[in-house]
């Protein structure tokens, strides 16, 4: 079931702003190299050189963040994403960078439900790094001043399209898993005896209530396949994009409760 949406949802200046920060956070994550590569470097100096290194990150993260300081926008970043800033090049872990990489899936809804990109792309495609290009950083007083909303509806529908596919990827989590289909007489009366039957019939409606533009093979199509067929690794990157952007669609419809990003709930 999905969580329960609240009276009042982000305004048009509140996604403005948190779509600067979320560029703040993809962009950190792609300034650091992969981890493996301060290590090693760091693995051959003395501890003088290590010390002038560090504090030579640390001035670089702090004039990296001192525009949202700068800006106000400061006090709109979650706690998590506080958490985050205080990482340098040399102190943030692999999950971290891993994590803020993703939230460049969220950019890609923020924009399109400020109406700057034409659509969605679909949830077996990753969203490009060019899309930060669209957000300034500098001085983003008139971008939020100016910003409008796509209209609600469009928005929600959005929502339920990506809480379907989140669905799917759960299902698919489970059959993974081997968890053990519920042995329900109500379910085998209906013909539905394990999880691919529930997906084969959840599928078709899905299609008929334009969730999904059509099946393959009783499934979601993805990556020109049936969802099924996608290998591990296509399954979890289309796990991640779904994700992130149910995430970003749950707290524009106003999921979190008083609208805190990292509070915002993505049941299915």
């Amino acid at each position: 079931m999905s969580s329960k949406k609240q009276d009042s949802r982000p305004t048009a200046a509140d996604v403005a702003r948190r779509t600067v920060v979320l560029k703040h956070v993809v962009t950190w994550s792609m300034v650091a190299p992969t981890r493996d590569v301060p290590r090693e470097m760091i693995a051959q100096w003395g501890d003088s050189e290590k010390d002038e290194f560090e504090q030579r990150c640390e001035a670089m993260r702090d004039e990296f963040w001192a525009g949202l300081r700068e800006t106000g926008l400061w006090e709109h970043m979650s706690p998590s994403e506080k958490t985050f800033s205080e990482s340098t090049i040399v102190t943030l872990t692999e999950q971290q960078q891993i994590d803020a990489s993703w939230r460049l899936e969220a950019v890609h809804v923020m924009l399109w439900a400020l109406g700057m990109i034409p659509e969605l792309l679909g949830f077996d495609m990753e969203a490009s790094p060019e899309l930060l290009k669209l957000i300034p950083s500098d001085d983003p007083t008139t971008f939020i001043k100016s910003a409008q909303l796509r209209p609600r509806e469009d928005i929600d529908r959005a929502r339920e399209i990506a809480e379907f596919w989140h669905w799917r990827s759960r299902t698919r989590e489970l059959i993974e898993r081997g968890d053990t289909f519920p042995d329900d007489r109500q379910l085998k009366a209906a013909g539905l005896c394990s999880f691919d039957d529930v997906v084969r019939l959840e599928a078709l409606n899905g299609a008929l209530a334009g969730l999904i533009p059509s099946c393959i093979e009783d499934d979601l199509p993805a990556k020109g396949k049936a969802y099924r067929n996608l290998t591990r690794a296509e399954w979890n990157e289309v796990a991640s994009i779904t994700r992130e952007r149910h995430f970003a669609l749950n707290w524009l419809c106003g999921y979190a409760p008083d609208n805190n990003w990292d509070d915002t709930p993505t049941d299915t």
